[in-house]
């Protein structure tokens, strides 16, 4: 009977390291896709900041907001007439 019960135990044993072994390599597959979805994610944010930075610093950027903002001084003023 003692005999037995080791032979479970030894099976169970390695059952239980099995499983850890398994369930850190789906770990590890995981980290890798996660780490690839960050990264696609980061390189399009650099792709919209560039776009961004160039907007802003574009000469014509300033003289459009400032139209832009008068353009809605002479509505609001218009509005209330």
């Amino acid at each position: 009977m003692d005999v037995f019960l080791f032979i479970i135990a030894i099976v169970l044993i390695g059952n239980f390291f099995s499983y850890k072994k398994e369930m850190a390599k789906l770990g590890t597959k995981v980290d890798h896709a996660e780490e690839s979805a960050v990264k696609s994610e980061l390189a399009n944010i650099k792709q919209r900041l560039i776009v961004l930075e160039k907007i802003v610093t574009d000469k014509n950027y300033d003289l459009n907001e400032e139209i832009s903002s008068l353009h809605k001084s002479e509505r609001r003023a218009h509005s209330k007439q």
